[in-house]
C-alpha cells in the first residue's frame, strides 16, 4: 500500500511539472562525495609552540681554545698560543673591543697588520686569530685572561684564560780563588785651567768614595797627581800607610786655575810614564808588577797635537801587558755634545783604546762616578764573571763554604758578582757561586 502511495505522488508531481512548465534538473556527479581526515601518527613530530631557539637571525661568538696552559716554560724563553675568534651566527659579528689582564710574562698580540684595527665586522663563517705570547722571567705561576667583547647578544664578553710556569734550566757553580793582594799604580790628570775650579772641588768633595773601597780592599796602591801643563808629581805618592790619606789626596787633586790654557792631558801623561820621570820606570810610584789606571780630569778637550792612539800605545808600553792590565778613563765633555763643557773627541778616543770608562763632567753626581772609578780599578778582586747567565734571586755565594748573603752584588753589564770593597775576600779564598742559569731555549 505505501508503495503505490509513492508511485502516485511521483506521477502525479511529474505531471504537476509538466503542467506548471518546470523543467526537470539533470546534475552530472564526476565522483563521490568524501570526507578528508588528518591523522596523526608516531612519524610526525608534535607541534612545538617555544623551541628556545631565535625566532630571528642573530649574530654569534665563539672563542677557542676556552682555556690554554703552556704548562712549564723555560725562563726568559717564549712560547705562543693562538686564540681563534669565529662567527657562527646567521649575522654579521662586530668584535669591539679585545683586552688582557695579567703579569708582563704574558701579553697580547693581535694582527692589526693583517686585520686591521677594531671594530672588526666578521661575515657568517669567518675566523680571525689573536697571540698570547708567554715570556716568564721568574719561577712562578703566571695566569692571564683575553677577554673578547662582541655583537653576540647572548654572549657579549666572552673570557679564555691562559696559564704556565716559568722553571729554571738547571743549576751551575763557578768557582773562584781569590788572587794575591792587587798592585795598582794610579795616575790622575787635573785640569788646571781658570775653568776647572768648580769640578775640582767636586772631586774633592767626594775623594772619599774613592780612597776608602781602596782602602777596604787591601789592595796596595800607589797613586800620583799631575796636571794637563806639567808631568810633575803635585805632592807624594800615596800609598795605604800615608797618614790622614784623604786630605793629602784633596789637596793634591785640587790643582788651582793658574795653569795653561792649553791643556795637553794625553801629552803630560805620557811624559811622566817615560822613564826617569816622577810616575816613569825607576821612581817610588813605579811597580813592574801593578796594573797602570790612568784618570784624566778636564772640561776641555785634548789640546796636543799627537796621534791619539800613539799616546796610548805610549802608555800601555810601559807595563808587561801579559801579566798586569791597563785602564785609561776620562771625566770630560760628552763626546760629540756637551751641556757644560767642550766636546771632548779626543778623550774619548783615548777612552776606547784604553778599555776605560768616559763620565760626563757636567753631572751633578760626582759620588757615582768616582766609585765607579774605584771599582774599575778594582775589578780583578771585586768582579766575578759567571759562566751563565743567571736567574738573579737564585744567585748564592760561598766564601770557604761558609754562605755570605751579603756584602756582594749582581752586575747586569758584565755578567758578574761584585763584591764590596769592604767584604773582598782573604788572598787564597775559594769563593763558590751557585745559580740557576737561563740556557739555550728550545726552537
Amino acid at each position: 500500500m505505501l508503495w503505490g502511495k509513492i508511485l502516485v505522488l511521483s506521477t502525479f508531481l511529474v505531471a504537476c511539472s509538466n503542467e506548471y512548465g518546470f523543467e526537470p534538473i539533470n546534475k552530472e556527479v564526476i565522483g563521490p562525495s568524501t570526507v578528508s581526515t588528518i591523522e596523526t601518527t608516531t612519524d610526525t613530530p608534535p607541534l612545538q609552540l617555544d623551541t628556545g631557539e631565535p625566532l630571528v637571525p642573530t649574530a654569534e661568538i665563539e672563542v677557542t681554545p676556552a682555556s690554554y696552559s703552556f704548562g712549564d716554560c723555560l725562563l726568559e724563553c717564549e712560547e705562543t698560543a693562538t686564540i681563534e675568534i669565529s662567527s657562527v651566527g646567521q649575522l654579521d659579528l662586530v668584535v669591539d673591543r679585545l683586552t688582557y689582564s695579567g703579569p708582563g710574562d704574558l701579553l697580547l698580540d693581535v694582527n692589526y697588520m693583517k686585520y686591521g684595527g677594531l671594530p672588526w665586522i666578521l661575515v657568517p663563517g669567518t675566523t680571525v686569530s689573536v697571540t698570547i705570547s708567554y715570556f716568564p722571567g721568574a719561577e712562578a705561576y703566571h695566569l692571564g685572561y683575553l677577554t673578547v667583547d662582541s655583537s653576540d647578544i647572548t654572549d657579549p664578553t666572552v673570557v679564555v684564560g691562559q696559564n704556565g710556569t716559568g722553571v729554571r734550566h738547571g743549576s751551575m757553580v763557578d768557582e773562584f780563588i781569590q788572587e794575591e793582594q792587587l798592585e795598582l799604580d794610579i795616575l790622575f790628570v787635573i785640569d788646571n785651567s781658570c775653568s776647572m775650579g768648580t769640578e775640582q772641588s767636586e772631586l774633592a768633595y767626594n775623594s772619599d768614595l774613592f780612597i776608602t773601597p781602596l782602602a777596604a780592599s787591601g789592595a796596595d796602591f800607589h797613586i800620583g797627581t799631575i796636571t794637563t801643563d806639567s808631568p810633575v808629581f803635585r805632592g807624594p805618592v800615596l800609598t795605604p800607610t800615608t797618614p790622614d790619606i784623604i786630605t793629602e789626596f784633596q789637596d793634591q787633586i785640587v790643582a788651582g786655575t793658574a795653569g795653561s790654557s792649553t791643556e795637553r792631558g794625553l801629552q803630560q801623561a805620557v811624559d811622566s810614564l817615560q822613564p826617569g820621570a816622577d810616575a816613569g820606570p825607576g821612581r817610588p810610584f813605579f811597580r813592574d808588577t801593578a796594573n797602570l789606571v790612568i784618570v784624566i780630569i778636564s772640561d776641555e778637550d785634548d789640546s796636543g797635537t799627537g796621534v791619539v792612539a800613539d799616546h796610548v800605545s805610549s802608555m800601555m808600553s810601559v807595563k808587561d801587558l801579559t801579566t798586569t792590565t791597563f785602564s785609561l778613563h776620562a771625566v770630560a765633555g760628552l763626546y760629540p755634545s756637551s751641556a757644560c763643557a767642550t766636546a771632548a773627541g779626543r778623550y774619548d778616543e783615548a777612552v776606547l783604546l784604553g778599555g776605560g770608562q768616559f763620565f760626563d763632567i757636567c753631572t751633578s753626581d760626582w759620588g757615582y762616578q768616582v766609585e765607579q772609578i774605584a771599582e774599575d780599578s778594582l775589578s780583578s778582586v771585586l768582579f766575578y764573571p759567571l759562566t751563565g747567565e743567571p736567574v738573579v734571586d737564585s744567585i748564592e755565594v760561598f766564601v770557604d763554604g761558609v754562605l755570605v748573603p751579603t756584602g756582594w752584588s749582581y752586575n747586569y753589564t758584565d755578567n758578574s758578582v761584585v763584591f764590596e770593597a769592604a767584604n773582598v775576600p782573604t788572598v787564597g779564598s775559594v769563593i763558590t757561586i751557585e745559580y740557576g742559569y737561563y740556557g739555550e731555549c728550545p726552537e
